[in-house]
Formats: structure tokens, C-alpha cells, sequence
């Protein structure tokens, strides 16, 4: 009787079927991948001819995507900066009244809102791509923050998605406005207001995400450093600062979009859910582990803390404001597909004051924290400016191998720098890049069978075999000729008195 054949069949994992992501076999050079930028001056020509689309070009050529910037306003053409079409407009506000006296690429100032320029720009053109940068000059001018973010941006999100409802949408936490002016203005003197304005758009984002629409978040405010990439106004980005908007804008493009080979991916999201322990307890280590037992922990959407305008939940200290529990712990996970690979984890954390960050019970890094063994006793480093700094998402990255499928778990403990600090903060996302691994078929062909992968991922890998899988070392290289068909590798068995397993190892 012959063996029973075992293969390894390794599932299609999100990245391959979610809904509306950018497929990018489905773009060539003769249908390139039509994305519109929108925005105000940090968009526009208004202090560099191209803005941060001068730098987003060459990282699509230089990366394959077949791409178009489509739009009704032009820059000038410059050397490799030949994609030029836009729809950036200087002064723009998120909704009406517009705020200028002087007309801008055609409009009346008063008119240079987005609501009405978007309907206007969408239908002369039907974008596959929107990248919206928006609402400094609104934070800027003293609009409502809570009003921008949850009335206003919705309701340009609705004008572009029922013009477009095939087209992603990333939209952007706008950068920093501490000390910046436009002319006369104080920008500077709502910059608090900032942070209230990112931290609502990203749960709008994740809100509108969880609806099942094509709506992703970039972070302007983290990669814009405000020490040397803004002009001296404060307000528009230098060369520097542009440059890394469009590398953010990239990384964004990169994680909604499907290749055969590279994969990114976000797998925690700023504003997720976290359960957290807030009752002063000392959880030595074993808090971190994954078979821990949280079924008695809160849960609360970040950002997570107290004493912070831009909190979504927030948790406890203790009975004395001025002795607050040193130790706040917090743990969230991810899934892993079957079919992905990571070699990197770009962790992005927003905390007050010091934290460690834990993988699947071991360590993976720590900020603002002394060195050696951690305890609940231990306090932060130094403490964190409650400015700006507070909200930024430092990366931190992480080579990893062996990354096992399914449910990861993170989890942080976040340390005060005194009990008395006024203020505990806490938001995570995780971004993972790697590659498919190629999935493993078996088909019967008369008396044999024929194993296959496609060759789109199975570059790099072999088959091998196994007649004990317990065995130390029992698997070894398949001696059978490989032939390539209609996009697959394929082997063919011949089956014999011996249950044998097969399985692809990259080599």
C-alpha cells in the first residue's frame, strides 16, 4: 500500500486578500497607479516647486510602481521630477469658510476649502491613490481641533470615497506647530491643539478601517523633526523635512500594497486596543509571558494614560496624586500570516516617561530606562517634555528571525520618572516587513503525485522530505528533478511502501 503523502499547505494570509489594497501586478507603465496629492502649501509650489512630491517620485521609479500624480494644478517639470500634476493649494482649510482674501490656482480665497475642491478635482479625474495632507492652517487659526478631525475630515473622506470608492486613502497627522507663524499669524499659540487634532484623526482612520473602507494614517508629526527639518517660519519643512514626509508617504504605500515577493505590513496600529494593569501591583516578569493570565485586566483604546488632552482611555495611579504608581503594564498582540516572513519589526512608541518593550516574553528593547534587571520599583531615565515629544512615535527596529505564525504577543511596562509626575502616556504601532513564503501544493498524475509552488515566492526555496518527523535532523533535500510549469516548480513522487512529509526550506 503506498505511503500517505504529507505536504506543507501554507494559507493565503491578509496581505494577499484584504479588500481594495493596491495589487500592484494589476498597474503597468500603460496603466500606472493614478494618485492625487492633496493639501495646503506643505503640498503645493508655495516654497518648493514639487514640495515633498519632488522626493516621492524617485522612491516609486526606483522601487517598480508604474505611478502618475494626477490633478488639475502643475508644477514646474525639474530634471527627474516629471510626475507635476497635483491638487495642493496654498492656505487650504479642511471645510468652508476658506480663510485667504487672494485667490489661489484658481479659486477665490474664501473658496480654498477641500470639500469643495476635492468634488471639483474628482471629477475630472478618478485616482487609485489619495494622499491627503490637511489642517495646519485650520489647528493654525484657532478651529476646533474635536470639530476638524471628527466633522470636517469625515465628511471629505465621504466626497472622495463616493467619487472614488475603489481609490485608498491615507490620510495625515499634520506636523508640529510649536513657535511657527504664517506672516503675521501665531500658529505657535495653538500647537497644543495639535496633538488633540492627530490623535482624533487617527480614530477616525481606525474607525473608518473597522467599517471595511480603503483608509490608512500617515505620521508627519514623528518623522518631521522640529529641531532641524522645519524652515525658519516653523510652518513649512525644509529640504529634509520633505524628504522624509515622502519616505513616510512610501512606507504607508508600501504597507497597503500587494508584490509577489516583499512584504510590509502594519500589525499594530496607533490607537489600537490594550488591556493594561493599573493597580500598583508589583507583576515581576512573569506579566510579559504569553500563557499570562489577563482575563482580569481593563482594556481601553490608546493613546492610554491620564492627566493628557489627547487621551482615549485612561487609566489609574493610585489614591495620592502626588505618590502615582511608578509601573503601568500593558499588552496587545499580532497575528502572523502562514504565508509571511518577517525579518523586521519597526516598533514606533509614543510614551511618558521610559518603557521596556517585551516580544513573546523576551525583551526586545527599552527607552529612557537604566540598564540591568527591571523592577515595578524602577523609575524612567530622565522625564519626557510634555510638548511635543510626548507624542512623538520613536522607532525602534528589529531584526527577527523565526517569527512564529499566528498570535505574537507585545507587551510594555511604562515607567514615571517621579510619583508625582502629572502626566502617564502610552500608544504603540508595529509595522513588520519580510517576504511570502510560497505555498506547497500536491495534485494526484495517474499512480504519482505532483508537488508544486509558484514561482512568483518559491525563488530560493527546495523541497525536502521526512519519513520521521520526530526524528533531530531527519530532513533532507528531495532527490527528485525539478521542472518548471505554467508559473510553478513542480517534483513529481512516486509514492512507495513509506509515509514520507514534505516541506519548502529557504536556502
Amino acid at each position: 500500500m503506498p505511503g500517505l503523502v504529507l505536504f506543507c499547505l501554507l494559507l493565503l494570509g491578509p496581505g494577499r486578500s484584504a479588500r481594495g489594497e493596491l495589487v500592484l501586478a494589476n498597474f503597468s507603465p500603460a496603466n500606472p497607479v493614478k494618485i492625487m496629492a492633496i493639501g495646503d502649501s506643505i503640498t503645493d509650489d508655495c516654497v518648493v516647486n514639487g514640495a515633498w512630491r519632488l522626493y516621492l517620485q524617485p522612491l516609486l521609479d526606483t522601487n517598480s510602481y508604474p505611478f502618475t500624480f494626477v490633478g488639475r494644478v502643475q508644477s514646474a517639470p525639474s530634471g527627474s521630477f516629471t510626475q507635476t500634476h497635483h491638487e495642493g493649494y496654498c492656505g487650504a482649510v479642511v471645510a468652508p469658510p476658506g480663510v485667504l482674501a487672494s485667490p489661489v490656482n484658481g479659486y477665490a480665497g474664501t473658496n480654498v476649502y477641500l470639500q469643495k475642491i476635492v468634488a471639483d478635482a474628482l471629477s475630472n479625474a478618478t485616482p487609485d491613490l489619495v494622499l491627503v495632507l490637511i489642517g495646519a492652517n485650520d489647528i493654525g487659526r484657532g478651529r476646533n481641533p474635536y470639530q476638524v478631525a471628527t466633522n470636517d475630515m469625515p465628511a471629505l473622506l465621504d466626497i472622495i470615497l463616493s467619487n472614488a470608492p475603489n481609490a485608498n486613502v491615507i490620510l495625515a497627522k499634520i506636523t508640529s506647530l510649536y513657535n511657527a507663524s504664517a506672516g503675521s499669524l501665531n500658529y505657535g499659540a495653538y500647537y497644543t491643539n495639535v496633538s488633540i487634532y492627530n490623535a482624533a484623526l487617527q480614530a477616525i482612520v481606525n474607525q473608518r478601517r473597522a467599517l471595511g473602507q480603503n483608509v490608512s494614517l500617515a505620521d508627519m508629526f514623528s518623522v518631521v523633526s522640529i529641531s532641524t527639518m522645519f524652515n525658519p517660519d516653523h510652518l513649512h519643512p525644509n529640504a529634509a523635512g520633505l524628504q522624509a514626509i515622502a519616505q513616510e508617504w512610501f512606507t504607508r504605500i508600501q504597507a497597503i500594497t500587494i508584490t509577489t515577493n516583499r512584504v510590509t505590513s502594519t500589525l499594530i496600529h496607533g490607537g489600537d486596543a490594550w488591556k493594561y494593569s493599573d493597580a500598583g501591583q508589583d507583576l515581576g516578569t512573569n506579566w510579559s509571558q504569553p500563557d499570562f493570565d489577563d482575563s482580569s485586566w481593563a482594556s481601553g483604546s490608546a493613546r492610554l494614560g491620564y492627566g493628557d488632552p489627547a487621551l482615549f482611555t485612561t487609566v489609574g495611579y493610585g489614591s495620592d496624586p502626588a505618590n502615582k504608581h511608578i509601573t503601568t503594564y500593558f499588552r496587545g498582540s499580532f497575528v502572523v500570516p502562514g504565508n509571511v516572513i518577517f525579518t523586521n519589526l519597526n516598533f514606533r512608541l509614543a510614551r511618558v516617561d521610559g518603557a521596556v518593550v517585551w516580544l513573546s516574553g523576551q525583551e526586545a528593547f527599552r527607552t529612557n530606562m537604566p540598564a540591568g534587571p527591571i523592577a515595578y520599583t524602577n523609575r524612567a531615565s530622565l522625564p519626557t517634555v510634555v510638548v511635543d515629544t510626548a507624542y512623538i512615535f520613536y522607532p525602534t527596529n528589529i531584526a527577527v528571525t523565526n517569527l512564529p505564525a499566528g498570535t505574537n504577543l507585545v507587551a510594555v511596562e511604562v515607567h514615571l520618572f517621579t510619583p508625582g509626575r502629572p502626566v502617564l502616556g502610552f500608544d504603540l504601532e508595529l509595522i513588520g516587513t519580510g517576504y511570502f513564503s510560497p505555498s506547497l501544493s500536491i495534485t494526484a498524475a495517474g499512480t504519482n503525485f505532483i508537488l508544486a509552488w509558484p514561482v512568483a515566492d518559491g525563488a530560493g526555496y527546495a523541497l525536502y522530505s521526512s519519513s520521521d518527523l520526530t526524528a533531530t535532523g531527519g530532513w533532507t533535500p528531495a532527490t527528485a528533478t525539478v521542472q518548471t510549469n505554467g508559473g510553478q516548480y513542480a517534483v513529481t513522487v512516486a509514492p512507495d511502501a513509506i509515509t514520507r512529509f514534505f516541506r519548502l526550506q529557504k536556502q
